[in-house]
């Protein structure tokens, strides 16, 4: 033995001890008085077995010093306590103190309980009556770390332990699942109570307001924050000041369901509940049965935009054996940040209540501010009648005061927008006027942190599915309280990876981007201003006035055309008879038959194109060699066509005796046959005609297909440039994203899609022009609408192969560029007319380029305005760091106990955390300096309207 020199007896070694040196029996129980928990392994004379120090001899005494024994020992004692510890299952000999002399018993003469004992051993009970079992604190935190950031359930980890101890399986070790989940639970709850200084608090648990034991957001604004830093007017908000806005984003997440189990909220109830992150889940219950129970949210509102699975999932998903289907969140948009007060359990679906119940019990920590800004993928159509749903909550519920003052409060200023990655579901009038980037005072705010926010919670969706309501909800809670944490040290960290500059990486990228954005912009209007200084000011004018009222004519909205087009809509050629009365009579016609025809060649000449659109599907399903069932709807869409034309030319014969007198007696019949396609079969409109025979027909006939045909060619051109935009996206996620044969030839497909739909764009477009010049022949139009040839199909700079939105600030520099004659880098190449010309015909400012103006502007102010909310933001963390720090200073010594042990530890745990919060703030001011004064330098080179305010290449603005 290395220890006494005895040779014969040194069998014994220790796994987690350095060093392989073998020792005796006594030696090793001896040096390991205070590492109990170690494995000890003994040579047998062929290998090295496993034996444990209770075999050895080794008694754990509680409340006294290594090597001590208590005089009372044999009184309270447990030869086969069990204790978890990050390497194993041990079962260890335990020895309770019941003595004077060490503190075992109370000033009363009363032995000191075992939980208080073993927790002075470092040792979490199972319980507090007779514990037979613990957990060492470090095993507690070993898991509390890993469940949260390697998503490792309790189970999963206890299994680890076992594993651990006897991976042969060939001993017998005690089942403590049970027990382990029980103090897995506590610990969490405890860590909660401990680190956000409910500990600390003089008042009870009970007493604590809703939502206090959340980690708040440092960067988002905060009443006594606000305050220290100084940025709040005398009424307590600075409306003018862009970064004085709270950001919120809600969502539902259907992964989060909870499954109906034996468990109910009386026998499994949450210990956190509606203290940090959820609601209280009383008073969501009562108000959740009132809106069953009634007939107005029954029903969801009816969608005037697309379908969303949101909307649908709301009355589809009926929860067959669930306690709930999903959870609904309120997050910080900016920051990812779980809100106080912020999630509640779906009963059915994505139902609207439950949204309007979490953003007033998240708003009722921030009634004082007046400036709010709400994400929500179904925004367009939630946010339509919320504030009738919230005046109509009764009085008895806890919320209706809330209610009450949001309506009053906050309501009236409260900007609704849709996420930019769900935005492109949503039609085109949402897409303008819910739109994050045309919003203004919003920065580069993207609206998706919930989805990020998810991320953390969806792998323990499984685990919590088979919880039951307490257990899920506390976890919840865990889950958002470390997920906070992590946000907020990611924030202030002091290391050189992106993920600790959070907001110093942003600021910086924004002042990049930012300059590019608003160079392009000032140049783009200098431009503009060269052409037509008048048009630029109504510009001007008109997005000022839609950015402050919102009404009239969205100034973002692309022009839509109808077949009929514009200002010759099928109402104004319905008109046109009672209008051209005189002549209508002096022909000999009815107004009513004139108005029946013009009607019937409106609806057929749609029918018309929509058929030669389908004409290349028809022909690829009949020379695929498909299966029976594309086959027969070939046949039916022939057979259905074939009926139309037999049905037009009666119908014709009826309405316009003069246009079926100058179709070809071959013709006026409709004989179907094997070499016969319907969709080749000429429909004798004016345009078919030869030109002496169209002079025989009556004017209006002519004239209605001039009106359908001229509008036709400006949709036919709107529809092109929307597919060539298109495929500029495609053709760039293709190329970023998309490697391997499989992934490269599904790419394709989608890729020849999109081309077919701009080879069909093109085709109708020339047959319309082709028929418009033969009913009124050459003329000023061929200056709008010219020849398309193929090199004209071709994107704004289709070569860069941009997304959308780069595909505008190209569109922005080529305008500038053609203006100045510049030819080089990204504009050398010449753009397609189909760009460049618009309404009067000229080349210049075009309806495309004055769209493309209006977002180049809401670019360049969008980073204008997210270099000043990071600066904002910046300070905000700054004093929320302070306000943190004084406040667990004051903590220190706000609760007044008579154990001077206990004293001494809550004071030394404020001070740790008031010393943590100092640090942080020192390390996030040092790491933002570079940035600020690269802010500074951007502010003072371009004004919040997105211009240069120093001269750049001649631009006078």
């Amino acid at each position: 033995c290395h220890q006494c020199l005895r040779g014969d007896e040194a069998l014994y070694r220790c796994e987690e001890c350095v060093g392989t040196c073998l020792y005796c029996a006594a030696c090793t129980v001896e040096a390991h008085a205070h590492m109990p928990l170690h494995w000890i392994k003994r040579w047998n004379g062929k290998a090295f077995e496993r034996v444990s120090l209770r075999n050895l001899g080794l008694r754990v005494q509680l409340l006294h010093a290594a090597g001590d024994v208590c005089q009372n020992r044999h009184e309270d004692q447990d030869a086969n306590f069990i204790v978890l510890h990050t390497n194993g299952i041990h079962c260890v000999h335990v020895d309770f103190c019941s003595c004077e002399q060490r503190g075992g018993r109370k000033p009363d003469g009363s032995k000191l309980d075992r939980p208080t004992q073993l927790l002075d051993m470092r040792l979490f009970p199972a319980t507090v009556h007779v514990p037979h079992t613990a957990a060492t604190f470090a095993v507690l935190d070993d898991f509390h770390v890993k469940t949260n950031l390697g998503n490792i359930c309790a189970t999963k980890y206890y299994q680890s332990l076992i594993q651990a101890t006897d991976g042969a399986g060939v001993q017998h070790l005690p089942d403590r699942r049970t027990q382990w989940q029980v103090m897995v639970r506590a610990w969490r709850c405890l860590m909660t109570l401990k680190h956000r200084g409910a500990l600390h608090d003089v008042r009870s648990v009970d007493e604590l307001p809703d939502g206090e034991l959340a980690a708040r957001c440092p960067a988002c604004p905060h009443l006594v924050v606000a305050r220290l830093a100084t940025w709040l007017t005398d009424d307590g908000h600075r409306p003018s000041d862009p970064s004085a806005r709270l950001f919120l984003c809600c969502d539902a997440c259907f992964r989060l369901s909870n499954r109906a189990n034996k468990a109910t909220d009386e026998t499994d109830p949450s210990v956190l509940a509606g203290l940090a992150y959820g609601v209280r889940e009383r008073d969501y219950q009562a108000f959740a049965k009132h809106v069953f129970t009634t007939e107005r949210d029954k029903d969801q509102e009816p969608s005037t935009c697309s379908n969303f699975d949101a909307m649908g999932l709301a009355n589809q998903k009926g929860g067959k054996h669930l306690r709930s289907t999903g959870i609904t969140g309120i997050f910080c948009q900016r920051h990812e940040f779980w809100q106080a007060n912020g999630h509640a359990r779906l009963h059915k679906g994505e139902k609207y209540f439950t949204t309007d119940y979490l953003l007033v019990s998240v708003m009722r920590h921030f009634m004082w501010l007046q400036l709010l800004v709400i994400a929500y993928d179904i925004a367009c159509q939630w946010s339509k009648n919320l504030k009738d749903r919230l005046c109509r909550i009764l009085r008895g519920f806890v919320i209706a005061p809330r209610a009450a003052t949001f309506v009053a409060q906050v309501l009236p200023k409260t900007v609704f927008v849709v996420p930019k990655f769900h935005l492109a579901a949503h039609k085109d009038s949402c897409q303008s006027s819910f739109n994050l980037t045309f919003t203004p005072g919003v920065g580069l705010t993207d609206g998706e942190a919930s989805e990020r926010a998810w991320s953390g919670i969806n792998p323990v969706a499984a685990s919590m599915k088979e919880m039951g309501p307490g257990s899920a909800r506390d976890t919840m809670e865990d889950r958002c309280g470390f997920w906070n944490w992590r946000k907020h040290c990611g924030i202030a960290r002091a290391d050189e990876k992106p993920t600790g500059r959070l907001l110093a990486s942003r600021l910086t990228q924004a002042i990049a981007d930012g300059e590019e954005q608003c160079d392009v912009f000032t140049e783009f209007s200098q431009s503009v201003k060269d052409v037509s200084a008048g048009d630029l000011a109504k510009w001007i004018e008109k997005i000022e006035r839609w950015e402050k009222t919102h009404e009239g004519e969205n100034p973002y909205e692309a022009r839509r055309y109808d077949v009929c087009g514009g200002d010759r809509n099928c109402e104004s050629v319905r008109k046109r008879p009672e209008a051209r009365g005189r002549e209508v009579h002096t022909r000999g016609v009815a107004p009513s038959t004139q108005e029946d025809t013009d009607c019937h060649y409106l609806s057929r000449l749609r029918m018309w194109r929509v058929r030669r659109r389908a004409h290349k599907t028809s022909d690829r399903e009949r020379s695929s060699g498909r299966v029976t069932e594309q086959d027969i709807r070939a046949v039916q869409r022939d057979n259905e066509l074939w009926r139309r034309n037999t049905r037009y030319r009666s119908e014709v014969q009826a309405t316009a005796p003069d246009l079926f007198g100058a179709i070809p007696p071959c013709d006026q019949v409709i004989e179907e046959g094997e070499d016969r396609r319907p969709e080749d079969e000429l429909q004798y409109f004016p345009s078919d005609l030869p030109p002496d025979t169209r002079r025989t027909i009556r004017p209006f006939l002519v004239e209605i297909e001039a009106d359908i045909r001229h509008a036709a060619m400006a949709k036919d051109l709107d529809d092109l440039k929307g597919h060539l935009r298109l495929r500029s996206c495609l053709n760039r996620f293709k190329r970023d994203n998309v490697s391997g044969q499989h992934a490269n030839t599904r790419a394709r497909a989608a890729q020849n899609t999109v081309q077919v739909l701009i080879d069909d764009a093109g085709n109708r477009y020339l047959r319309s022009r082709e028929a418009y010049m033969a009913l009124v022949g050459d003329g000023e139009w061929t200056r709008r609408f010219r020849e398309l040839r193929p090199e004209d199909k071709a994107g704004l700079n289709e070569r860069g192969v941009l997304e959308a939105e780069e595909n505008s600030l190209m569109a922005a520099r080529e305008f500038t560029a053609s203006q100045r004659g510049v030819a080089s880098g990204e504009t050398r190449h010449k753009v397609s007319w189909i760009w460049r010309t618009g309404a009067s015909g000229k080349d210049g400012l075009t309806d495309d380029l004055r769209l493309e103006w209006f977002k180049a502007r809401s670019r360049a102010r969008r980073h204008h305005e997210e270099v000043v909310l990071l600066l904002e933001e910046m300070d905000r963390i700054l004093a929320f760091c302070d306000w943190e720090a004084s406040r667990w200073q004051e903590r220190g010594s706000a609760r007044s106990v008579d154990d001077p042990d206990l004293r001494e530890g809550l004071s030394a745990g404020a001070f740790k955390m008031a010393a943590t919060y100092n640090a942080q703030k020192t390390a996030f001011a040092e790491q933002c300096k570079a940035s600020r004064v690269l802010a500074a330098s951007f502010l003072h080179r371009y004004s919040h309207e997105g211009y240069a305010t120093q001269d750049l290449g001649g631009c006078d603005l």
